[in-house]
């Protein structure tokens, strides 16, 4: 019997922020491509329809919710911890303004209210965030099925692919293991 050893590479220990930016790279700019990048009219204008706005504006409360969240937690924050937290923030208000951008005038106004209120230390916090994270994508996934417009369609999209990546890299923070945090 030959035994053959395998010479892993060192596994450097890393920062949550360079873990959270390494998974979620690109996530604020990925949302906003479809706005610039969609099926335009002649004019240059997105084709919106406007049997989409009411399931629109529901998907900027929750991501108005999802943002006040971040602002909650990472008030609380500090160093990479906060950095972190801050930076799925900022994915939540590029989800605003995205959505807000596409429905110009017709976007609701409002200030919503956390959906949670985290306090703890970060791996504390991670798997309820990786909830609320799961949540959203499902909730967007449903209004996924009755939107009529296909550059509505394409927002909501790819928000949700965001949204799944931030509910993985919580989970693994959180301490789940990598199959666990992929949902395998």
């Amino acid at each position: 019997m030959v035994n053959h050893q395998v010479d892993l590479p060192e596994v450097a220990t890393t920062s949550r922020r360079r873990l959270l930016t390494s998974l979620l790279a690109g996530g604020a700019a990925a949302v906003a491509a479809p706005l610039f990048a969609g099926r335009a009219s002649a004019e240059g204008e997105l084709l919106r329809d406007p049997k989409d706005f009411p399931s629109l504006n529901e998907a900027l409360k929750r991501e108005r919710q999802m943002a006040a969240t971040y602002a909650s937690a990472a008030a609380k924050a500090s160093g990479d911890e906060k950095v972190a937290l801050t930076l799925l923030l900022d994915h939540h208000n590029a989800y605003v303004d995205a959505i807000k951008g596409y429905l110009g005038s017709n976007a609701i106004a409002g200030t919503e209210a956390p959906l949670a209120s985290p306090a703890g230390s970060f791996n504390q916090i991670a798997s309820p965030l990786a909830s609320l994270e799961d949540q959203t994508a499902t909730m967007h996934t449903d209004r996924l099925t009755g939107l009529a417009g296909h550059d509505a369609a394409t927002l909501i999209a790819s928000i949700i692919t965001i949204e799944a990546r931030h509910a993985a890299a919580l989970t693994l923070l959180g301490g789940a293991s990598p199959l666990a945090a992929a949902g395998a």
